[in-house]
This record gives C-alpha cells, sequence and structure tokens, in this order.
C-alpha cells in the first residue's frame, strides 16, 4: 500500500513539474496546395478498336515505333464480311439487270401496256364508228352503249397497265439505288479491316497477336503522341472549390524521387464521380529529354492554389477547434481568422500577433 501511494506522489509530482510545450507566431513564405494523385498519358492518347469482328491477319508495326496519320496499323480479315460483300455485290448486280430498258421485267410489263394501248385503241375506233352509224340510223342506240363500254374498259385497262410501267419502273430505280448504296456501304466496311493511326504519334501498346479473333469490345492498340504528355488527375470532393484553369502544379514521380516536375490545370470535369468522390482534372506536365517516360506511370501532385510570402503562421497542431489558440499568459482561448495553409503551418490574419505566447491543446 505504501509503494503505491509513493508511486502516485511521483506521478502527481512528475505531471506538475512538466512544462507545456508552447512557441510564438513567426513571420515566413506559406504556399497553399491541394492534394491529388492521377497518371500520366500521352497528348492525344486514344485506343484502337475493330469496328468489326474478325482475326488479326498482319499486325503492321511494333510497340515503341513512330507512326504517321493514315499509317496501316494491322488488318483483320473476316470471312462474313467477304461474303456479305459477294451478297452485296450479286444483288446490286441482279437490280441493275431488272432496272435496265431491256430488262426482263420491264419487257414484261411494256408488252402489257403495248397490248392495252393496242385494245384501247380498237375499242376507241369502234366507239367512233357506232357513234357515226347511229347518225345514220344504220345501228342501235343499245349497239353504241356497248361499244361506249367497251371503250371505257379498254381506256381504264390502258391506264392501269401505264401506271404499273410507271410505279415498276421507278421500283427497280429506287431498289438499284438502296442496293448500290448497300453494296458500297460493304465494300467500304473491307477498309475497317485495314485499322490506321490517326495521329502522328507513337504506339504504346498491342495486345492481340496475328491469327488471334478480335471483337469490337477488344481493345487492340494504345497510340499516342511521342513527346508530349498530359496528367489526369483525382482531386477529392472538399476541395474541388479551389481550382481554377492554369494554376500551377507541382509533381513528385515515384520512377523520378531526386526530380521535380512542373505543370498547369488545362481542364476541370465539373462532375464528382461518385464511387471515390473525387473529381477529375486534366493538366499539363513538362519533361526534359534526360526522362523515360511510360504511358500509365503514377504522379502525385500538389495544386498550389494560393502563395502569401512574410505571413504570420503558427503550427497547425496548435489550433484547436480549427480556430481557436490557446494564450499561455492568460491561460484562455481566443479564435483566431485563418488564412492560407499547408500540411505544416497555418496562416494568422487576426486574433493574435508575433508577440503572443500559446501552448499546444
Amino acid at each position: 500500500m505504501k509503494n503505491i501511494c509513493f508511486l502516485a506522489l511521483i506521478f502527481f509530482l512528475f505531471s506538475c513539474g512538466k512544462k507545456s510545450d508552447s512557441t510564438f507566431p513567426v513571420r515566413k513564405d506559406i504556399t497553399q496546395a491541394v492534394y491529388a494523385s492521377g497518371k500520366i498519358y500521352p497528348l492525344n492518347d486514344y485506343k484502337v478498336y475493330a469496328k468489326l469482328p474478325g482475326y488479326v491477319e498482319k499486325i503492321h508495326v511494333h510497340v515503341g515505333d513512330s507512326v504517321k496519320t493514315g499509317q496501316p496499323l494491322l488488318t483483320i480479315k473476316s470471312e462474313v464480311s467477304e461474303k456479305n460483300v459477294e451478297m452485296a455485290k450479286n444483288q446490286y448486280e441482279l437490280a441493275q439487270k431488272n432496272a435496265g430498258d431491256n430488262s426482263p421485267v420491264l419487257s414484261a410489263v411494256k408488252e402489257d401496256v403495248a397490248s392495252a394501248r393496242s385494245k384501247f385503241e380498237l375499242d376507241s375506233a369502234n366507239y367512233i364508228r357506232f357513234t357515226n352509224l347511229l347518225k345514220e340510223n344504220a345501228t342501235s342506240g343499245m349497239q353504241l352503249d356497248q361499244a361506249k363500254t367497251q371503250f371505257e374498259i379498254s381506256k381504264q385497262n390502258f391506264l392501269k397497265a401505264f401506271n404499273n410501267f410507271i410505279s415498276t419502273r421507278d421500283r427497280l430505280k429506287t431498289e438499284l439505288e438502296n442496293v448500290r448504296l448497300q453494296y458500297e456501304a460493304q465494300t467500304s466496311n473491307q477498309s475497317d479491316y485495314v485499322i490506321a493511326s490517326v495521329v502522328n504519334g507513337k504506339i504504346y501498346d498491342i495486345v492481340p497477336k496475328e491469327g488471334e479473333l478480335v471483337s469490337s469490345m477488344l481493345m487492340l492498340m494504345e497510340v499516342g503522341d511521342g513527346t508530349r504528355f498530359e496528367v489526369e488527375l483525382s482531386v477529392d470532393e472538399t476541395d474541388v472549390s479551389f481550382l481554377q484553369k492554369d494554376q500551377a502544379i507541382v509533381y513528385s514521380i515515384d520512377a523520378y524521387k531526386d526530380k521535380i516536375f512542373k505543370g498547369n490545370i488545362s481542364e476541370t470535369y465539373p462532375r464528382i464521380n461518385q464511387m471515390n468522390k473525387t473529381s477529375k482534372v486534366i493538366a499539363t506536365i513538362v519533361f526534359d529529354k534526360s526522362v523515360s517516360v511510360f504511358s500509365g506511370m503514377s504522379v502525385e501532385a500538389n495544386i498550389i492554389i494560393a502563395t502569401k510570402n512574410n505571413a504570420l503562421v503558427v503550427p497547425r497542431e496548435y489550433l484547436f477547434n480549427g480556430k481557436r489558440v490557446i494564450r499561455k499568459s492568460e491561460g484562455d482561448t481566443v479564435e483566431v481568422q485563418k488564412g492560407a495553409e499547408d500540411l505544416e503551418f497555418v496562416e494568422i490574419v487576426n486574433g493574435i500577433d508575433e508577440k503572443t505566447e500559446i501552448i499546444k491543446p
């Protein structure tokens, strides 16, 4: 029991004799920055996909090659596509034959028109003849009415045959134009199987090998600028309100720990990713010729949002509740107005001065 009391007394005396850590505000330059992380990608980076399925017949480039716009990258062969082209060609040739002036279809319709015309002309002449005979009382009114009825029937049949010829001719022309467009579309699809570069750049990745089956869902290659790069950053949603275009950025890259890289914000995306609560930012980055850059490299970034020279600052750990400090002499707390802040220091705009000694909370 005496030993316990003795230890308690020592602890009490030690606690009473310990002095609290204290400091005074000091003047220093402070830079306020927003942290972000991301990946490096070539400028004009794009993924190559096949529009239609097939198998890789020939790969014309290698990883690391420089390419120019329009240069073939790979050839994809598809038996289905070739058969579609052949079918479209056959349909086009048939439509050309049917739409020709001497085609069997139009010839048959023309014969119907000619036959109907002959019958119409004959019945028209008979109707005129019976009309004249009735004037001379050489026929009856009933015979004239029969001739008139036959004439009107022949007239309607002739008009019907002629209209059928016009509609058949127009339909065949329309069918010819449609199958021509279909044939051209199928032929142009074949050119999709020779995929060419759309930029002057560099080959960063090739996924399939020659002979492999590919689909429109599979990325085939990654192509981008060979000398210029950009950074895609993720910024926490609590910091996006501080960001503006052209703000300076300082980067660090694990592969080059002894180097600092610089850039600027070029574009901010006004959308929050609901999965990770971050917003996307696109930024520039500058490299010298001694640095080898790989697409997909990870970077850490500090986006400079404010810089203050000769600011009055205190260490961050001396604030509590985000805006109050403890004055050592008075033993009370005072609310301060903050300015710029970084990971170590906070600028004090109002509330205390350089002569105010404060202690840790």
